[in-house]
């Protein structure tokens, strides 16, 4: 039976690997080259009024919409693509839609570079190394007597297999790249510490039995 379900994880593992690979990983906006347009409307207004005009806009491509000011009174756009014709057509149905009267200048549009996806990493590389570290250390020593290599062993390759699987996952199901995903894959990494430790603890129980 373990035979098996690894089996499967593996097959899932080397899809993931290959889609990334062929494809790469299917990105939020905020993580690929976007133009930003800032709008002050000057009122108050629902999201669903320019997510309409936004629609007929950019043809119903992909947008992100967005509140801003203090008073919540400007609207961020970010769309992947946008021309002039495109900023002339969202400012006039937005000055009819709400009775203003911003002109082109009054529009910002700003280009923001892509991140990379090591940027996402980044800021998590050195303390999970550290912390990885430190729970070998405590593992070493207060398990010892399973032995050290078979320590470091499982907890490597658990860790290693069970963050494969769940970027493997992620690049299957095309579930987009996001703030959310660094901290899933910690609560992964977490939950493998936990099981580990719990079953160490158990085969030393056995053992004393």
């Amino acid at each position: 039976m373990k035979n098996k379900i690894f089996a499967v994880l593996a097959i899932i593992i080397l899809i993931g690997i290959i889609l990334v690979a062929t494809l790469g990983f299917n990105v939020n906006i905020a993580y690929k080259g976007y133009n930003l347009v800032d709008i002050n409307i000057g009122k108050d207004f629902n999201i669903s009024d320019i997510k309409s005009i936004t629609d007929e806009v950019f043809n119903k491509e992909y947008v992100e919409i967005q509140k801003t000011g203090a008073y919540s009174d400007g609207v961020a756009i970010k769309a992947y693509e946008i021309n002039d014709e495109q900023v002339n057509l969202l400012n006039t149905k937005i000055n009819e839609k709400f009775g203003i009267e911003n002109t082109i200048d009054d529009i910002e549009v700003n280009y923001i570079p892509r991140n990379r996806l090591r940027d996402i990493i980044k800021p998590y590389a050195i303390p999970l190394a550290t912390a990885t570290i430190l729970i070998l250390i405590y593992m070493c020593i207060r398990f010892r007597k399973l032995g050290v290599s078979k320590i470091i062993y499982q907890l490597v390759s658990l860790v290693i297999m069970a963050e494969l699987l769940y970027g493997s996952i992620i690049a299957i199901t095309r579930y987009p790249i996001n703030r959310l995903v660094m901290p899933a894959a910690v609560i992964i990494y977490i939950s493998v510490i936990t099981v580990l430790t719990r079953n160490f603890e158990k085969q030393i129980s056995e053992e004393k039995e």
